[in-house]
């Protein structure tokens, strides 16, 4: 077991509007419980899952009410549950609720296909208590720990089966579990995880909020590659504190701890959301950040030579029915952006690709799905466009391949900020008369002007790819010749510019 990425940072995150949590009975032995679920709609195969636990005399419509974990998990895309506790409480001697807690994961494995080696496990007060009795119980089935506001008021043991990361959380101003007692227990976690004695301090915490009052202790790395953490919570008292307008957000702060861990040690990529930009456009960390819906027909992705291979057995009825998206993508209002990939087939074909909601409706940001002929030779493919909806943070990328079969391979994926397209006026600009023509190869612009006036002749193909570029001198009526003899024989689109305005656009046909 050990740590990939320390991300100490706030989750920035705007919220959303989610489904409220279902109530679900399942069976742990010959006994019915229940709990609160909340599963993000469409959640990827893999996912992880969270668990939060309710304090003594609450329940979990009151802790989910405490710590709102819904819109981090819609946004990061794992699976939560809050469970009830019988009579309110939870076992802290005995395995009652460790099989109820081993039971949830099972369930969630059978229902969603979670990740059974990316499980974390929180709880407050009571359920902070009920954590660190799990500690010594199931290390081998929790990835990492997150205690609130609650510690073994007895003393600890400090056994496990193995060295397990921890985020301890606690304010204090807390009166019913003193924060005074919470040095001692951390203290001997960190001795037991064989973290070094000396740790890292953090204050204000976060440093972005210098009104904050809290502070972070981080002793790392520890055996196994773990850390341990200590978030003080100045002045806070005995609740689950999401303080994010000038302090600390609990939830996103265990959040940003706990996601770091598997128990398997495997790499864990931690994909950044919300973000702006393409993650993992390049594909040189396989599959992250990336899923394949295959809604009709068959098709498999996997990762060939640091390329997406798309292999496309059979098709369903509509180009969307096998799509590679890639969520979480912040797309502000009236913001352009500039999409580049480069792409190839194994036999000529084409692709849609789209710009969308990553749910209900599923509404486009594009004027029109973009359409692109592929070829055998891997090319550079691009368009823009302006985000003319509402900001979105949540946006997604999709490549559609259900009008064809056959392998298709991408690479060097990039959605980037950029300039407004320009807009066009037809014909003229500044009293510019501009004609174009073509003949025999060559290419004939010719401007009604008696102003010397720099301009610029762009010519591309048909995949978007830029394959002219020539500045022109418009002066006298003089007409000028571009060789077109290098380029090879097919349709192009010609445009001359003044700055960010089109004075003249059209499609030629080269031969």
């Amino acid at each position: 077991m050990r740590q990939f990425q320390t991300l100490m940072l706030g989750f920035c995150l705007i919220s959303s509007v989610f489904a409220a949590p279902v109530s679900e009975n399942i069976m742990v032995g010959s006994t019915s419980r229940n709990m609160l679920t909340h599963v993000p709609s469409g959640l990827e195969k893999d996912s992880p899952l969270f668990i939060s636990l309710h304090g003594m005399n609450q329940d979990a419509p009151y802790q989910q009410g405490m710590a709102h974990w819904e819109d981090i998990a819609d946004t990061a895309r794992f699976a939560v549950v809050y469970p009830n506790g019988i009579n309110k409480s939870w076992d802290l001697s005995g395995n009652r609720d460790i099989d109820f807690v081993l039971a949830i994961i099972d369930t969630m494995y059978n229902r969603h296909q979670i990740d059974r080696n990316r499980v974390y496990l929180s709880g407050f007060s009571m359920g902070g208590m009920f954590t660190y009795h799990a500690m010594g119980r199931i290390a081998d089935k929790i990835a990492a720990f997150a205690p609130v506001s609650g510690y073994p008021m007895g003393g600890s043991a400090f056994q496990s089966s193995r060295p397990i990361p921890i985020i301890h959380t606690h304010g204090t101003s807390d009166d019913v579990v003193g924060y005074s007692g919470v040095a001692k227990i951390v203290e001997g976690w960190r001795k037991r995880n064989n973290c070094p004695s000396q740790g890292v301090t953090t204050t204000p915490y976060p440093q972005s909020k210098p009104n904050s009052k809290s502070k972070l202790d981080f002793w790392g790395p520890c055996d196994d590659g773990v850390n341990v953490a200590l978030l003080t919570l100045d002045g806070k008292g005995h609740w689950h504190s999401n303080d994010g307008a000038v302090g600390v957000h609990s939830s996103h702060e265990i959040w940003n701890f706990v996601k770091n861990y598997s128990l398997t040690g495997s790499s864990i990529v931690v994909v950044p959301s919300p973000r702006d930009s393409i993650f993992n456009g390049k594909f040189d960390q396989g599959k992250s950040a990336w899923t394949l819906n295959v809604w009709d027909g068959e098709a498999t992705g996997t990762i060939d030579n640091e390329e997406y291979k798309i292999d496309v057995s059979s098709i369903g009825t509509e180009n969307y029915q096998i799509q590679l998206i890639q969520s979480g993508l912040i797309l502000e209002k009236d913001q352009s952006y500039k999409l580049t990939f480069d792409a190839r087939a194994t036999a000529s074909r084409s692709i849609e690709v789209n710009v969308e909601q990553h749910e209900d409706p599923w509404a486009s940001y594009l004027e029109s799905v973009q359409n692109f002929d592929l070829t055998t030779t891997k090319s550079t493919y691009s368009f823009v466009f302006t985000m003319n909806a509402a900001t979105d943070q949540n946006g997604r990328l999709s490549f559609n391949f259900g009008g064809a079969t056959g392998t298709v391979f991408l690479d060097n994926v990039v959605i980037e900020k950029t300039d407004a397209p320009p807009t066009v006026i037809s014909g003229k600009m500044h009293s510019i008369q501009t004609k174009v023509s073509y003949s025999h190869g060559n290419l004939f612009v010719k401007f009604d002007t008696q102003k010397n006036k720099q301009v610029q002749l762009l010519v591309y193909n048909l995949q978007g790819v830029e394959v002219v570029s020539k500045t022109l001198l418009a002066n006298n009526g003089i007409e000028q010749r571009v060789d077109f003899s290098a380029l090879s024989a097919g349709r192009y689109l010609v445009q001359v510019r003044s700055g960010n305005l089109i004075m003249k656009s059209m499609n030629i046909l080269h031969y």
